[in-house]
């Protein structure tokens, strides 16, 4: 289908009226539409609509801008949240991280203690039996 001319002589633009008794009809309307020297042609593109979608569209396009400003309020309140939860995931991770390190080093520090501690079972224990296998076992035990 060949796009009709307006007065103008240029090829009008489809366009859709929103409005109470027509929603969501599209039209033609001046190629020049919104600047100076615009010739109003106007012709219908769509059919007249049913007296029940006159009725029942409107009220569909009031309950989708209120979900709609529902929304951009919902998301106003949030952003400001989602920026919190960004910087307390950042404070977890430092922490988890931190943790992670802290808990390496008490492994160290516990391999130290066990091989402190055998080191000196060995010495009290294992020094009594070599004393008792050395001749003069009395003469070391003395100097221990």
């Amino acid at each position: 289908m060949e796009t009709p001319r307006c007065d103008c002589r240029m090829a009008s633009k489809l366009q859709c009226a929103w409005t109470d008794a027509n929603p969501g009809r599209r039209f033609y309307g001046c190629g020049q539409y919104g600047q100076v020297g615009e010739c109003r042609y106007f012709a219908w593109f769509d059919p007249p609509m049913c007296e029940r979608s006159r009725h029942v569209i409107p009220g569909l396009l009031r309950s989708l801008r209120r979900v709609e400003t529902e929304l951009h309020r919902v998301k106003t309140e949030f952003d400001p949240m989602e920026a919190q939860l960004r910087r307390v995931e950042t404070k977890l991770h430092r922490v988890d991280t931190e943790l992670h390190r802290v808990g390496r080093r008490e492994k160290r520090v516990w391999r130290a203690l066990v091989v402190a501690c055998l080191l000196l079972l060995w010495l009290l224990f294992g020094s009594e039996k070599s004393n008792a296998e050395t001749p003069n076992g009395h003469e070391i035990k003395q100097l221990l």
